[in-house]
């Protein structure tokens, strides 16, 4: 999600329908809605005022002509968020389960970087807590995603002061698990940075089907790109038209 515009136009690329239309969207400021090809949006240069959407293709393919014209416009390091909410629970950001596969640690600072920007611009929070998931409260020299947390927590003290950063379990984020394992610092998310895709994308599922949550989902980092939506194919109307609403509003 880029700095606030005057977008007007939702650009769905898909090869069948979605079925959104103008009156679905209407009451978030958007006028016309296009559907495109992904052929279409292969040839499409003009985004003036546009907010872009996957539709039903695949993210590989939705993803390669984002990635040329973020090149275009000067190649900032760009990620994906999921926003996550359900009812008596805190909105949560998952980071990145569509976009980079492997990061390396200077990626994942890209990456913490972009889902902070996030965090404060939806309103979430101005200071978020974030939480590296890891196997373990402990560093464990054996595990690259405990490395990398120690690193990286030193990276968004440096960089984001006020901003608390941790590394824990995802039951100790979540449950009573932190008081049973006697964890005395354990926070309560607000982002959650996965260490691979692997591991973001079926958690990212998992919340989803298993754990009933709304979703909307961003293209973060570049703030010259076009807005760009991007969720499952699977996710439900509802959190497709979340994430244009929050494009367009950006507060929870």
């Amino acid at each position: 999600m880029q700095r606030e515009r005057n977008m007007k136009k939702l650009l769905i690329i898909s090869n069948g329908d979605i079925h959104i239309n103008q009156s679905d969207v209407a009451d978030f400021g958007i006028t016309a809605v296009e559907n495109l090809t992904l052929a279409q949006f292969q040839t499409r240069n003009d985004f003036n005022d546009c907010i872009v959407m996957k539709g039903l293709i695949e993210t590989s393919d939705f993803m390669r002509r984002i990635l040329e014209i973020n090149k275009s416009l000067g190649g900032g390091f760009i990620s994906h968020c999921g926003v996550f909410k359900r009812d008596n629970f805190s909105p949560v950001i998952l980071t990145d389960a569509a976009l980079n596969i492997e990061p390396t640690l200077q990626d994942k600072q890209g990456i913490t970087k972009n889902s902070i920007m996030l965090a404060r611009r939806i309103g979430l929070s101005a200071n978020p807590i974030v939480n590296f998931l890891t196997p373990s409260s402990k560093i464990d020299k054996k595990i690259k995603s405990s490395l990398d947390a120690e690193e990286l927590e030193k990276f968004v003290a440096d960089t984001f002061p006020g901003v608390k950063a941790t590394h824990n379990a995802l039951d100790v984020c979540f449950s009573d698990s932190a008081k049973v394992k006697n964890i005395d610092d354990a926070l309560r998310p607000d982002i959650l940075i996965c260490d691979n895709i692997d591991q973001a994308n079926s958690l990212y599922k998992s919340m989803t089907i298993f754990g009933g949550f709304m979703v909307a989902g961003f293209i973060v980092g570049n703030e010259n790109l076009t807005p760009v939506i991007l969720t499952s194919r699977s996710d439900s109307k509802e959190s497709k038209l979340w994430s244009v609403k929050l494009v367009s509003n950006p507060s929870l």
